[in-house]
């Protein structure tokens, strides 16, 4: 495992349509409002388990304890995940990183004090709301995202793992934009889930393995934006549908995951609440055995939490429900559409081979929008991070008065927004 982590410890858990909006908007010198955060401790309140009633609880298919006396049977494990929302590349985005000189998008600009902490972490994943078609398909932003390739690269370099790639822009340029997007990323050897080459590639859970741990990942949109997915390949992108879920849950299971993520597209843009039916299907997937959601499409930062469901055959089972971690990278501004989380998790194995999210914490970022030598420009910044930073008098050219008072302003807002209460009743 990498560095340790550090600060704002949030979360602990031991034993555990139509064509839509993703338009950016013109962005004056910044004024905006901010998101809460939220601090809950399942094994607080929860009484203690024993490691068989932990057995129980994860659904996973483990063997009989061994006697007290008898020694371990694994070594402990832990993992560091990080997971982020959206990843997008508006006209506007790709202005900013034309380089004229040399002919070429350059991707790094946006990411250069988020990369520190990638590379901290074992694991890295975000949803890819774009496809790279290819520029013989036309580069473009909303509505239909087509983004240069080198943008794979970039993903892999800053420290990226995984990506998923099924939601409602995923058919944007076709069956072609989701074969070449499946291509580029593969090229640049980042691991991906939620779009498919073949009905047999679609069957393959995709398995994140390293140090005797390994984490399944799963995707599933809503929808594509009306654009239809031809009958006869159903495989291009995964649908949330309840039946496929729980058959991909199951098999991710019996091809060995000690955990089980699961990415949905879904809810309303721009919502700063989930709906019902976010915290219907969310809880669907935790009765069906997943440990983890990680929600996007609302392109801003919704609350997250833990939650205990009953699942058929008697047993309980918790997971953690993060319902959208907002926009990571993209053009809108504004109203949170600025702001993103970064949900930074440890994965825990204990002796007796049982896994849980021991440990979660959220870092809040912020898109800084300005121009330079009349061009824009897009910088990811980590609000804790930066704002520590400027503590200790290090230098920040580009932040305005205005934005720093902003991230100032979020570091006290997230904390409370993201523990609202969203579902008080125990699912079953």
């Amino acid at each position: 495992m990498k560095q340790a982590w550090s600060k704002w410890v949030i979360i602990t858990a031991v034993g555990c349509m139509s064509l839509v909006g993703c338009v950016p908007q013109a962005a004056p010198d910044h004024q905006a409002s901010k998101a809460p955060s939220q601090h809950v401790n399942p094994s607080e309140s929860a009484a203690p388990q024993t490691p068989a009633d932990d057995f129980a609880d994860t659904g996973a298919n483990v063997p009989a304890l061994p006697p007290e006396e008898a020694p371990s049977r694994f070594p402990e494990q832990r993992i560091s995940l990080l997971a982020v929302g959206d990843i997008m590349v508006h006209q506007e985005q790709l202005d900013a990183v034309w380089n004229p000189a040399t002919k070429a998008y350059d991707f790094h600009k946006f990411f250069p004090y988020v990369t520190p902490l990638f590379q901290q972490a074992d694991w890295v994943i975000g949803n890819l709301e774009t496809t790279m078609s290819g520029s013989q398909a036309r580069y473009s932003g909303y509505p239909m995202f087509n983004s240069p390739e080198s943008l794979a690269q970039t993903l892999k370099e800053v420290g990226f793992t995984a990506v998923t790639t099924a939601n409602n822009h995923s058919m944007d340029r076709k069956e072609q934009g989701v074969l070449q997007t499946i291509k580029y990323l593969d090229q640049a050897g980042i691991l991906h889930t939620g779009t498919f080459a073949s009905a047999e590639e679609r069957d393959e859970p995709l398995l994140l393995t390293k140090d005797g741990f390994t984490l399944a990942l799963l995707s599933y949109t809503y929808g594509t934006n009306g654009i239809p997915i031809p009958p006869e390949k159903p495989y291009l992108v995964n649908l949330i549908s309840p039946e496929r879920m729980k058959q991909d849950i199951a098999r991710a299971r019996e091809k060995g995951a000690d955990l089980v993520a699961v990415a949905l597209h879904f809810g309303v843009e721009y919502q700063r609440l989930p709906n019902a039916e976010q915290i219907r299907t969310a809880e669907l997937c935790l009765t069906y055995g997943a440990d983890l959601i990680l929600g996007a499409h609302p392109h801003v930062v919704q609350p997250y939490e833990w939650k205990t469901v009953k699942r058929e055959d008697g047993t309980e089972h918790t997971g953690l429900i993060a319902y959208s971690l907002g926009n990571f990278i993209s053009a809108q501004r504004w109203d949170y559409k600025d702001v993103g989380a970064i949900l930074k998790l440890t994965l825990h194995k204990d002796e007796y081979g049982k896994a849980s999210i021991e440990q979660a914490e959220l870092l809040p970022t912020y898109v800084h929008f300005f121009r330079k030598n009349n061009k824009r420009h897009y910088v990811i910044y980590p609000v804790e991070e930066t704002l520590a930073g400027l503590q200790r008098g290090e230098k920040y050219p580009t932040l305005t008065k205005e934005a720093i008072q902003y991230m100032a302003r979020l570091q006290k807002e997230m904390p409370v927004h993201v523990n609202t209460v969203v579902s008080r009743k125990k699912a079953s």
